[in-house]
């Protein structure tokens, strides 16, 4: 009787150590972070659907050689051929990718808009651009995912803007219109 008295002691004994640990613990540093406004881009790099290949950090680096209003604001677009948001958000992004946006100056604004294919096939990715347009890098290597966990990304769409300095100032979920990817853009 002791001796089992004994053992449950040392279970419970046990087993409020450890929801001590889990309460103190700090938070994972691999778990996904649903709030990246205001953080540094993680890295954006891979190969392309046209066997091209991208690299964010290149764009960030050109940023600081050049004059604010030649500096580039950076569009990612997570999509995918099999998502029917991704075809209402279409026409926007080409809007986004052909007209840019235009400064309360007047002048353009440089900007670039970059695709992540979210769990999809190349064939079907190129099937996409090939019925609804578009001609901006499309991120299709296996890569892609980490790109996603990183963003925080839960399904597709979803777009992150980043300003020229590399800091996220926008995470849209779901179908983006053109005004709302372009609210805030300045040059």
């Amino acid at each position: 009787m002791t001796l089992m008295k004994s053992g449950i002691l040392a279970i419970a004994a046990i087993a409020i150590a450890f929801i001590v640990l889990l309460a103190t613990r700090g938070p994972q540093s691999n778990g996904p972070n649903f709030d990246i406004v205001g953080q540094l881009s993680p890295p954006v790099e891979g190969e392309t659907a046209d066997g091209g290949s991208y690299v964010l950090e290149r764009t960030i680096l050109e940023n600081r050689t050049l004059p604010r209003e030649k500096q580039t604001w950076v569009a990612i677009n997570f999509f995918a051929s099999w998502c029917t948001g991704c075809v209402v958000e279409h026409d926007e992004l080409i809007r986004f990718h052909e007209e840019g946006v235009i400064g309360q100056d007047g002048i353009k604004c440089e900007t670039e808009l970059v695709g992540v294919a979210f769990n999809d096939r190349l064939s079907d990715i190129q099937d996409f651009f090939s019925e609804y347009g578009g001609d901006w890098p499309v991120l299709v290597d296996e890569g892609t995912n980490r790109i996603a966990i990183d963003f925080s990304v839960l399904t597709a769409p979803e777009t992150i803007l980043v300003a020229p300095n590399g800091v996220i100032v926008r995470k849209i979920v779901g179908p983006v219109e053109y005004s709302e990817l372009t609210m805030g853009i300045t040059c």
